[in-house]
């Protein structure tokens, strides 16, 4: 049961990574479809035409400038065309912008999770706050999708610990997971994520919270346990793998809700110093 936790934590990462990396591949195919669009639209052919009748009448140019119709209109028109794709220049060049910051982040992301990869099960000195930006931005793309808003409260004192930092890593993932599920599913628009981070009495707090569906009190207690899900594609994993990871690094992970409608609150806790 142990291993099918652990499998399933990691299984929960890999997931979110892979979410996120579709959800940044998805504004990609946007940027290129637009750009690959104003190509197509692209005025650049007219202005082949304009040159080919300069050139079909080099030999008095000046006559042709200033005594015949097309002659006279041509200025003009080179100078409307030189503007348009001037400014289609501009829209092109913020697009590819984009693109190339899309492209980063998916590099970011699969190295970041290679990264953790090759440390699991390994106790390191860390920074919390450095970690729980890594788990957001493992989710940074679904959560600007689903229009969840992000609030950061961290205590400006923390210091680091020496922890199994992808064990956290599967643990907050997971929790910044389902709060997005929650707040999606309460079909409210002011959707909020906050995460706080506290820490006393040789104790650090990382609490993920939401505005979401709330738990209903009877679920408050069974919400850990192996196979406990209210999501019809959950496979009640997730929290289970959490409760389990947490105690094994010698900390626990809680979770507090006023009722259906009013959010809820995990919180993980972890130990300043392993004994």
């Amino acid at each position: 049961l142990m291993e099918a936790s652990r499998q399933a934590g990691m299984a929960e990462v890999a997931t979110s990574v892979l979410h996120n990396v579709g959800n940044v591949l998805n504004s990609v195919n946007v940027s290129a479809t637009i750009v690959a669009d104003q190509l197509k639209k692209s005025r650049i052919a007219s202005l082949v035409k304009a040159v080919a009748l300069l050139q079909e009448h080099a030999t008095d140019l000046g006559g042709f400038l200033t005594g015949d119709l097309k002659g006279k209109q041509l200025p003009g028109y080179l100078g409307e065309v030189a503007e348009y794709l001037a400014a289609e220049r501009g829209a092109q060049l913020k697009e590819l912008d984009l693109l190339r910051k899309n492209i980063e982040h998916i590099k970011e992301i699969v190295a970041m999770q290679q990264s953790y990869a090759k440390v699991s099960g390994v106790s390191e000195k860390v920074k919390i706050a450095e970690l729980i930006e890594d788990a957001l931005r493992m989710n940074t793309a679904a959560l600007a999708r689903h229009e969840l808003q992000l609030f950061r409260e961290y205590d400006p004192h923390l210091p680091e610990i020496s922890v199994d930092k992808h064990k956290v890593l599967q643990i907050l993932v997971n929790l910044i997971r389902n709060a997005k599920y929650a707040c999606d599913e309460s079909g409210r628009k002011d959707k909020r994520l906050t995460v706080r981070v506290t820490n006393g009495d040789d104790r650090v707090r990382i609490a993920v919270i939401d505005n979401g569906v709330g738990i209903p009190a009877e679920n408050l207690a069974r919400i850990f346990n192996h196979g406990f899900t209210t999501r019809k594609d959950g496979h009640g994993f997730g929290l289970h793998s959490g409760a389990l990871g947490a105690r094994e690094l010698g900390g626990a992970l809680r979770v507090h809700s006023d009722g259906p409608g009013r959010g809820a609150t995990f919180t993980l806790e972890l130990p300043l110093r392993r004994s």
